[in-house]
């Protein structure tokens, strides 16, 4: 029965309301003489005392004995659902798969509307008067102790409104028109003053009027002694929207039909050519009548791509980075119903827009898409999941299909209670789904094709410059041109060591050595910021003779490239130092020495040279997604100098590395599409994501023994939930056992049914005492160290 329909009958209808805290859903009964508003919408509920904003993500009746458990809502905030079709619903489905409480989910990805300043009034009902509580009259709720108001609740003596205030501003507006007061020479510039705001309306101070009018302050303060003028709260005038600029050069639509598929893949190419094949689509939402969400995995990208859509789309903003201001009024713009592209990170995924056509995640692949805490989501996973509930296409970009998204382009190939989608007619002619979604759902574009050179540092004579790096870098400057070298760190080294025993400078909260910065002369723990002058004897030996670790960063490549070629300009570019880069813009000869930053920053005019110093610390890394993601960012070296065709050289121990033999072969676009088939034949054989689930679970505390047992217990616990003894991985010790002074161990589950999965971890990982257990469903990084 609808809610309408249950109020007419008076059967109870309950609410389950979600508030932005870590906490699950609480129910309310709505109050008789009150009409329903919909799941999605904003209700001002009672809580501890007062009243909070909380968002209705579902209904059911109940018999009428059971309506006196539960309390009543105060009133409805809103009309129509505040988030986009279907959000409300997702958001729980969203906690449970990733473990985190619902109201963790709402607070993380619904950033405005649940702050609202409400007026909040309590009246007595009839018969329950009393001194505190006088008969017909309304009283703020603030008058009332938070304890004493719950009493009152409780005792059912009190009926409560509440309203939204309006957001207002001080101005100085005028108060009574000109009369002989201010008539006479002496007063002629407190008389200008007043006729200028009087034709103004209003100004924000007694200062900007007497400049607008050009006579001194003291005319207009007279105005206010006299009360010809006075400050009053007026509604403040909506924040102005930020519109994109569009990009110098205009964004021109790829050739060529996007696949017709509820989950469309776009691979190859630069970032532009990607954009440029889904415009044609996005145009046709617009058309329409209809809106579209493009989501970018950080603001640099994210501007971008807004800045090339604006110059043939309605374009509106949403980022991490927006003001609560800017949050609140893009959320109205959205709602609003007027055809627009919204292009934003991961805070626009849920904005309401009411007539969804179109969802275009972009850089689809980018580990930048996990959320660092809270639920820890994958942000294309729980876009996928949106738009199955909204039953819009789905279109994924990136310079590399992942097998997630190649899956996810093929639900047949894997459980379908992963990869179920729904079917479109096509009716409306947006992206139908065709009735082989396998051998039609990737458009691949041209990947560039490298100039690649694989220098094996084995051989190389030189550190961290090799041999044929020096070589090369010297053609750059014989030639007047410019090169870019990716360091893996930041920092000059990853450590210092003596040159005697070998003794190591460690942090004294991590299991870390302290990065070594030469040009303040200091080590610093790049996890938690511990800084320590280098000592001058070692605690080993003894000895006083110190030198730089092998692991340079780009303090250090950047010295070499300069002691290498003096006349040249060298820059650096990382998280801790970021050189004045507008003399290379301007197209001078030099040298640009970063990390992956540079990829957020405009390109370079004249790249000649694109070096990777150390491509080892990628390959390395413990994770099951390391050769896909040192293959990405060998894919996405060309966006560092499009429209050219510079040399790639890349230092490494592991030449042979199949990452580097297939961007070699001689068909980089078969080689690729073999080395895409072993990553998803690797990913099947141990049931990685996305043929299987996969959940990391830390164990931390600052007493490695309380650690290490209740890691112990917590596996246990697990298989005695009936997890298979093959499924339960671990514990061990942490690759880095000791972070930020907690001591950490893991253990894995796996599992292939998610509805089952969900059972096993549900409760489990339950914090005891200073032992903290945090949970990662689908982990981006096995090894990584959760906050």
């Amino acid at each position: 029965m609808p809610a309408a329909r249950a109020l007419q009958s008076g059967v109870p209808l309950a609410v389950d309301v979600l508030f932005p805290l870590p906490l699950p859903p609480f129910r309310f009964i709505v109050p008789f003489d009150q009409e329903p508003g919909p799941t999605g919408a904003r209700v001002a509920a009672p809580w501890q005392g007062g009243v909070r904003v909380g968002l209705v993500v579902g209904s059911q009746e109940l018999p009428a004995g059971r309506a006196t458990e539960y309390r009543e809502i105060i009133s409805w905030l809103d009309r129509e659902p505040f988030l986009s079709p279907g959000a409300a619903e997702l958001l729980v489905e969203l906690a449970q798969a990733s473990g985190a409480p619902a109201g963790v989910v709402l607070a993380t990805l619904v950033p405005t509307g649940f702050r609202q300043e409400l007026s909040h009034e309590v009246s007595a009902v009839e018969g329950a008067e009393s001194l505190a509580l006088p008969g017909g009259e309304w009283l703020a709720g603030s008058s009332f102790g938070a304890a004493e108001l719950e009493l009152y609740r409780r005792q059912g003596m009190v009926r409560e409104r509440v309203r939204p205030l309006e957001r207002t501003v001080s101005r100085l507006v005028p108060e009574k028109p000109a009369d002989s007061g201010l008539e006479g020479r002496a007063r002629a510039n407190q008389s200008l003053a007043l006729e200028r705001l009087e034709q103004q309306g209003s100004a924000a101070s007694a200062a900007e009027l007497a400049r607008d009018t050009g006579v001194p302050e003291s005319s207009v303060r007279a105005l206010v002694r006299k009360g010809y003028a006075a400050y009053r709260d007026l509604p403040a005038p909506p924040v102005a929207l930020t519109a994109a600029q569009p990009a110098a050069e205009p964004l021109q639509a790829r050739a060529g039909e996007l696949p017709e598929a509820a989950v469309a893949l776009v691979t190859g190419g630069l970032r532009r050519d990607r954009l440029g094949a889904v415009l044609p689509a996005l145009r046709r939402v617009i058309e329409e009548g209809r809106s579209a969400l493009v989501l970018a995995p950080e603001a640099s990208l994210q501007a971008e791509a807004a800045s090339l859509l604006a110059g043939a789309l309605p374009v509106l903003t949403l980022s991490g980075d927006s003001s609560d201001d800017q949050r609140s009024r893009v959320w109205d713009e959205a709602a609003s119903g007027r055809p627009i592209v919204l292009v934003g990170t991961y805070p626009a995924l849920f904005a309401p827009l009411r007539q969804p056509g179109l969802l275009v995640v972009t850089e689809a692949g980018s580990g930048s898409y996990k959320l660092p805490a809270g639920p820890r989501l994958f942000v294309p996973a729980a876009a996928r999941r949106l738009a199955r509930r909204q039953n819009v296409p789905l279109v994924l970009t990136d310079v590399l299909a992942s097998p997630e998204m190649l899956v996810w382009a093929a639900p047949e190939t894997a459980d379908p209670a992963l990869t179920s989608a729904p079917r479109f007619d096509g009716a409306a002619g947006r992206l139908p789904f065709g009735d082989s979604p396998s051998a039609a759902a990737e458009l691949r574009l041209t990947n560039a094709r490298q100039r690649l050179f694989v220098s094996d540092l084995g051989r190389s004579s030189g550190w961290p410059l090799g041999s044929d790096l020096s070589l090369v870098l010297r053609q750059v400057q014989e030639r007047g041109r410019q090169a870019v070298l990716l360091a893996p760190r930041r920092g000059f080294s990853a450590a210092l060591a003596c040159q005697e025993c070998g003794h190591i400078v460690m942090c004294p909260n991590c299991d870390l050595a302290l990065r070594y910065h030469r040009s303040r002369d200091r080590l610093r723990c790049h996890q938690c910021g511990h800084e320590a002058t280098p000592p001058q004897e070692c605690p080993g030996c003894g000895g006083s003779s110190f030198a730089p670790g092998r692991a340079a960063g780009t303090e250090w490549v950047a010295g070499a490239v300069q002691r290498l070629l003096p006349e040249l300009e060298v820059a650096r570019l990382d998280k801790d130092h970021r050189d004045d880069l507008t003399r290379l813009r301007d197209g001078a000869p030099g040298v640009l020495v970063a990390t992956s930053a540079v990829f957020r920053v405009p390109p370079l005019p004249r790249v000649s040279l694109i070096a990777i110093t150390l491509l080892d610390t990628h390959l390395n890394v413990s994770d099951f997604r390391v050769a896909e993601e040192s293959l990405r960012l060998l894919l996405q070296l060309p966006e560092l100098a499009p429209g050219a065709r510079p040399l790639v050289l890349v230092q490494t121990f592991q030449p042979e590395h199949d990452a580097l033999v297939a961007l070699s072969d001689l068909d980089p676009e078969a080689a690729l599409a073999s080395y895409q088939e072993r990553m998803m034949d690797r990913r099947r054989k141990f049931r990685y994501p996305p043929f299987g689930q996969l959940a990391k679970l830390q164990v931390t505390s600052r007493d490695r023994a309380a650690a290490e047992s209740e890691a112990v217990k917590l596996a246990g616990r697990l298989t005695a939930r009936g997890a298979d003894a093959d499924d339960v991985m671990g514990p061990v010790a942490a690759p880095v056992t000791r972070m930020r002074g907690l001591y950490s161990f893991l253990a894995y589950l796996r599992g292939d049914d998610e509805e089952r999965f969900r059972e096993l971890l549900d409760g489990v990982a339950q914090s005891t005492g200073s032992v903290k257990i945090r949970l990662d469903v689908d982990p981006r990084d096995v090894a990584e160290f959760l906050e």
